[in-house]
């Protein structure tokens, strides 16, 4: 650790009077306190307990860190979505959060090499479900957590998932069929996998995307820093410090054994003291020259000027793939035929279904009153459901088999309350027409013909991929959800206001020609 002390004290002797300083390092002996990032909930590497103390490999490497810069350790908690804005801002000073090193993060933070630990994601799920690989997942639904790189791999093999924020929720949504897979690191996996009860019922399915895992700090102001950092990361592989501490915490040491058998290598240390650059693991390159869209470099302009002027951090990765701009595409698409489809079903039950009820035979009323209460008092979820065991029933599932059902389905919930309405007016107009019926509760007709417009994301729940569902999939692009549903709130809304206007277009003309008929 010579080198690390030397470049401790050189940063100790410009710490005199503890002036305003851009340095990390300096701050942090000023400070005289090490913010570090720190998961949650990741047993063997992070844990927090009910008591706000922490335990595991990262926290330990943590606390050497404090020791050796003779300092106070303050754990903050991050996750995936969290840990690399927070130390690029310099709310923290250090991440050490079971972080992927890859290229793409290498322009957002500063990662300390050689890495810490490696690891690879895993599918996990039911022992008794066949699944091993890509394929075998298309249908399914994944559970993912929120922000990880990887979560891309699934959206470019078309499998529907879900994410979560926390890794506990995946544990639980698997356990209790909410998802029929999740995915993390395999080393999140394996403190439940020995558990005998929970072994016995679930195993890893393949494994993908093998990565290193890295400390980081801020790409500005943290030069000195870091290349302490570095040279303490040498330091603990030589040392077993990384070795001994991960038995520590019973994790797997494979990779560990390696990096110690590397760095003993007088190769790898050149003669004035540097490491030798071909013997650090480079990052891991998840893109994909194929996936980039047309509107990345513009995407990459807004973020940054987002930054400079308006102080925003904006991610807007989902534009810069072309995957995600599909899927985007896919939910318009999805989403614009939903709501032709269910303002059309929804005027044709009202019509046809207020019909019936003022002018067929008794017989015939009773039972279409009977069904049109069905409507009027069923929940619209429960009605969606119904439709989607139906029409699975009948021929193979498909989005376009679900996209029919959910618009029979909702045209019928919001088709049976306004012939209601129809049914009230016509009894109001005594020997009028029914068009003057239909005029006479337009304005209830025209509500319910919003409601199903403002309804049809509902439709999701059964697997219809309009632009509410494949929000979930474009948020895996993305740390910041905000972005993304931003967009999805204008969209609604724009969608909605369209409907309201040629609604009122219609109103206006339906009023006229009834007055001119009569």
């Amino acid at each position: 650790m010579t080198a690390a002390q030397q470049m401790l004290d050189q940063a100790r002797a410009s710490t005199a009077g503890c002036t305003q300083t851009s340095e990390v390092l300096v701050r942090i002996l000023c400070a005289k306190q090490l913010r570090v990032g720190l998961r949650s909930y990741y047993p063997g590497f992070s844990v927090r307990d009910q008591s706000n103390a922490f335990s595991g490999f990262e926290v330990d490497i943590a606390r050497r860190i404090a020791d050796f810069l003779g300092v106070r350790l303050v754990p903050v908690v991050v996750d995936t979505k969290t840990r690399i804005p927070l130390v690029a801002d310099g709310d923290i000073d250090l991440v050490i959060a079971t972080m992927s090193h890859n290229v793409q993060r290498d322009g957002e933070v500063r990662f300390v090499r050689p890495h810490y630990y490696a690891s690879q994601s895993v599918v996990v799920g039911a022992r008794d479900r066949t699944v091993h690989d890509w394929d075998d997942l298309v249908g399914q639904t994944v559970c993912l957590p929120s922000g990880a790189i990887s979560n891309i791999v699934f959206i470019r093999h078309h499998i529907r998932i879900l994410t979560f924020d926390q890794p506990e929720q995946l544990l639980d949504a698997l356990e209790f069929n909410e998802c029929a897979f999740v995915m993390h690191d395999n080393t999140f996996f394996a403190e439940a996998l020995m558990r005998p009860n929970w072994a016995n019922r679930f195993a890893v399915k393949f494994g993908f995307a093998p990565t290193p895992w890295g400390m980081a700090v801020a790409r500005s102001g943290a030069k000195q820093f870091a290349a302490l950092l570095d040279e303490l990361s040498v330091a603990f592989h030589v040392d077993g410090v990384f070795l001994r501490l991960a038995r520590d915490h019973g994790l797997d040491d494979v990779f560990l054994l390696e990096e110690q058998s590397r760095w003993a290598l007088p190769r790898c240390i050149a003669a004035d003291g540097m490491v030798e650059a071909n013997c650090l693991i480079p990052p891991v390159d998840t893109s994909d020259a194929n996936d980039v869209s047309m509107m990345a470099a513009q995407a990459a302009w807004l973020e940054k000027a987002a930054t400079n002027w308006l102080g925003l951090r904006l991610d807007l990765s989902p534009l810069k793939h072309q995957s995600a701009i599909g899927l985007l595409l896919e939910g318009v698409g999805y989403s614009l035929a939903l709501v032709v489809g269910v303002v059309l079903t929804t005027t044709a039950f009202a019509l046809s279904l207020a019909w019936l009820m003022t002018h067929g035979p008794t017989a015939m009323r009773l039972g279409v009153a009977g069904l049109a209460a069905i409507g009027q008092t069923s929940p619209l979820p429960l009605l969606l459901f119904f439709g989607f065991v139906v029409a699975g029933g009948v021929t193979q599932y498909s989005g376009f088999v679900a996209l029919g059902a959910a618009v029979v389905v909702i045209g019928f919930y919001n088709g049976t309350n306004a012939a209601q309405a129809i049914k009230d007016a016509h009894q109001a107009v005594q020997g009028r027409s029914f068009l003057s019926a239909v005029s006479a509760a337009g304005i209830q007709l025209f509500a319910f013909l919003i409601n199903a417009t403002k309804g049809s994301p509902a439709a999701g729940m059964i697997g219809v991929p309009e632009f509410l569902n494949v929000t979930t999939d474009l948020t895996a692009y993305s740390r910041d959800r905000v972005a993304v549903y931003l967009l999805l709130l204008l969209f609604y809304t724009g969608l909605v206001l369209a409907v309201i206007a040629l609604l009122s277009r219609l109103e206006t003309w339906l009023g006229n020609f009834v007055r001119r008929s009569s």
